[in-house]
């Protein structure tokens, strides 16, 4: 057991809608260097239970590690002030995630708990929203992330008619990815001021056509 301080943070993300596609993303950092990095899609839900399913995650990591001392960091006030009594749960579905959360701390010895702005907690939203596969605002390497009007073009096929066997192969519904295509990292949902764009694997999108027998 490591007895000096630990910090950890957490975010949590809904892709499109809320109620969405939820991710989860968490670091936590030990004093000697030790890292723990999440990033999980769990299934649909709200984003403030995305929040609390990664606050539960990392004090879980906290716990498998042995942690007595941890200062966690969070950018959703609803779930710290919730946690930590100040607010009352009015949404029925959050409070069996919050005794949860109350349970998991109490495991640790000492556990403060601490708001601090978005901005500061670039780290864990970039992961519960790699989750999900979206981009954060860094650079794109084009090299690797196309249109399909650009991936279609080695093999002779237009954007419309790859966009077809997308279609056909499940990887693609309503122009945009689906769980299966983000499963097999074949999409990337990018965030931009005018909501999302989005991006494919040059390689690993006609391999999954190729796996549904729909390229040649």
């Amino acid at each position: 057991m490591d007895i000096g301080t630990w910090h950890a943070w957490f975010d949590g993300a809904t892709k499109d809608t809320n109620p969405g596609i939820r991710g989860i993303g968490a670091v936590l950092k030990g004093p000697a260097g030790q890292i723990v990095e999440i990033a999980q899609a769990i299934g649909e839900g709200t984003n403030n239970e995305a929040e609390y399913c990664a606050l539960m995650a990392v004090l879980d990591a906290a716990v498998e590690a042995g942690v007595q001392n941890l200062v966690v960091y969070g950018d959703s006030q609803l779930v710290i002030k919730q946690v930590s009594g100040e607010w009352l749960i009015n949404a029925r579905g959050l409070v069996p995630l919050c005794k949860t959360v109350v349970e998991l701390k109490a495991l640790i010895p000492n556990v403060s708990l601490c708001w601090i702005p978005r901005e500061e907690n670039t780290e864990a939203d970039a992961l519960s929203k790699r989750a999900i596969g979206v981009a954060t605002a860094a650079p794109i390497d084009r090299s690797v992330w196309m249109k399909i009007t650009e991936i279609g073009k080695p093999f002779g096929l237009s954007g419309v008619a790859l966009g077809k066997r997308m279609d056909a192969a499940k990887l693609r519904e309503g122009g945009k990815p689906t769980q299966l295509a983000l499963d097999k990292g074949c999409a990337l949902q990018v965030e931009n001021n005018f909501g999302h764009e989005y991006f494919w694997h040059r390689k690993l999108l006609p391999v999954a056509l190729k796996e549904a027998l729909l390229l040649d």
